[in-house]
């Protein structure tokens, strides 16, 4: 796990492994579960997100678009348009506002969807404006769509969260 890097919205990066919220360790339970005994990744026609509507509202799930030229939200969680200020259901990451968010984000997504493996931060948001004091855990898991690769990324955010 690194120090705060270069990233403007995280104070701690890391994997999955390094997660300490019960919000975001319950959806990574459920996305191991679902890890194919042969290999590779869950695919998201193996999720159900009526499994987890408990947490749903905390919840984003992106399509890949062209092996990573840009993501799209599938589904995205009411806290997250509290949290955040914006309805993001539909919209494209590089539409996203501020520049530094867009940034922020498709550096993550790019990783996780050119390795396969979880990204995982928690800190307080430092790229939107207004919203510097939010403290949050964040975690972002690759699926494997049609084919047998990142197709998909389930995130959640645990806005508020603080470490112990």
């Amino acid at each position: 796990m690194d120090a705060l890097d270069d990233r403007p919205v995280a104070y701690v990066n890391g994997t999955a492994d390094d997660c300490l919220s019960p919000l975001t360790g319950r959806v990574i339970a459920y996305w191991q579960e679902r890890m194919p005994a042969g290999g590779g990744l869950p695919r998201w026609s193996d999720f159900d997100l009526m499994d987890l509507y408990e947490v749903a509202p905390s919840l984003a799930v992106k399509d890949v678009i062209d092996d990573g030229r840009d993501y799209v939200n599938r589904f995205w969680g009411t806290s997250l348009t509290v949290a955040l200020g914006f309805e993001g259901s539909g919209k494209l990451v590089s539409t996203y506002e501020p520049e530094s968010m867009r940034k922020a984000v498709s550096r993550r997504y790019a990783h996780v969807v050119s390795t396969g493996e979880t990204s995982m931060a928690r800190g307080h948001i430092a790229n939107m404006p207004g919203k510097e004091y939010l403290a949050f855990e964040l975690v972002h898991l690759p699926l494997w769509g049609r084919h047998d690769k990142v197709e998909h990324i389930l995130s959640a955010y645990d806005f508020g969260f603080r470490a112990p």
